[in-house]
């Protein structure tokens, strides 16, 4: 698992980007673990695969606040 913060996220479009290992991930709505939400700014951890277009973020879940 990664983690990484949430850099935007569209709910209309229900899509965004993660930024994690200096890299930006692409995640769709259908990435999110079922009941996550997710905002700009959040901490998520999450699977990073290679997309069609480039890495992407699955199985994304919003970490606790410390």
């Amino acid at each position: 698992m990664v983690n990484g913060t949430v850099k935007f996220f569209n709910r209309t479009k229900n899509y965004g980007f993660i930024e994690a290992e200096g890299k930006s991930y692409f995640v769709h709505g259908t990435g999110l673990s079922e009941g996550t939400e997710i905002n700009e700014g959040d901490q998520v951890s999450f699977t990073a695969v290679e997309g069609d277009k480039g890495p992407k973020a699955e199985k994304v879940e919003k970490l606790k606040a410390e």
